[in-house]
């Protein structure tokens, strides 16, 4: 008699429960991404060779670049720009948003329609992005999702690239601004204003402002700058070596009138040499 209970009761049990998960609705599965494929017209060498010392709003249609990602704003030291490098030049796309690494994968292929953008720069160094309405700066934004969708394509995922390897100070050139490197054998020179960590990190306790650190490194006596966001996630960390000491970095190479620039992905593309 017991077991006929037990028996009915586990029956309800599971009827019940074969109710339940009838009656909810079918889990649908995300729609696979497709990515375009789409040709490009030009490099990007080529588009920025466009540019001769003043804005140019972009109005031909038939212009398509290429790239592969090569930034993260993942830790915040990339903010609201995105770095793409084809075979010939890399390129800095101003978009207004944070969180991109969401959206464009490292090693990501990503197309380019850029009418309706601006070609322009600033610190000298050529950039893509929306046309400015301040006099002072010659690219804005890109703000609008509209106008994101409309120009910057998500192509297929792929391999992350390898950095460019810098054995030289020569190789340190207008040809490598806005690509991926390694800096080999790159000796520090110490921070600016005596700073041991890669940037101030904010403190309200303290009154203590987030602001850029600067850290100075030669490679073949060639100077970079390793120039860090008060709000990266890695602001605070020790750069941990002396002046003489050598390491490889690796990051995007950037360049701000005559100083070349160096802006980390992660502190851990630090690699000090024994």
């Amino acid at each position: 008699m017991l077991r006929n209970i037990k028996i009915s009761i586990v029956l309800v049990a599971m009827s019940i429960a074969f109710g339940v998960v009838s009656g909810c609705k079918k889990f649908t599965e995300p729609e696979p991404y497709n990515p375009p494929v789409m040709e490009p017209t030009m490099t990007l060498a080529q588009f920025k060779a466009m540019y001769k010392g003043t804005p140019i709003e972009i109005t031909d249609d038939s212009i398509v670049l290429e790239g592969k990602v090569i930034s993260s704003d993942r830790t915040g030291n990339v903010y609201r720009s995105l770095y793409i490098e084809d075979e010939t030049a890399g390129l800095e796309v101003k978009i207004g948003k944070t969180g991109l690494y969401n959206d464009y994968k490292l090693g990501q292929t990503i197309y380019i329609k850029p009418k309706y953008l601006c070609l322009g720069a600033y610190g000298e160094s050529v950039q893509l992005g929306a046309v400015s309405v301040e006099e002072k700066y010659e690219t804005s934004y890109i703000d609008a999702q509209e106008l994101i969708n409309r120009t910057i394509i998500r192509g297929p995922y792929g391999e992350e690239l390898p950095p460019h390897e810098i054995t030289s100070g020569s190789m340190i050139n207008e040809s490598m601004v806005c690509r991926y490197v390694r800096l080999n054998n790159a000796v520090y020179q110490g921070g600016a204003d005596g700073l041991r960590t890669w940037a101030v990190k904010q403190d309200a306790s303290l009154g203590i402002e987030a602001a850029y650190g600067q850290q100075t490194f030669k490679v073949d006596g060639k100077e970079v700058v390793v120039r860090t966001s008060g709000y990266a996630a890695f602001a605070d960390v020790e750069v941990g070596m002396e002046t003489g000491d050598v390491c490889n970095i690796t990051g995007i190479l950037t360049k701000f009138y005559d100083t070349y620039q160096l802006v980390l992905l992660q502190v851990e593309d630090v690699e000090k040499l024994d």
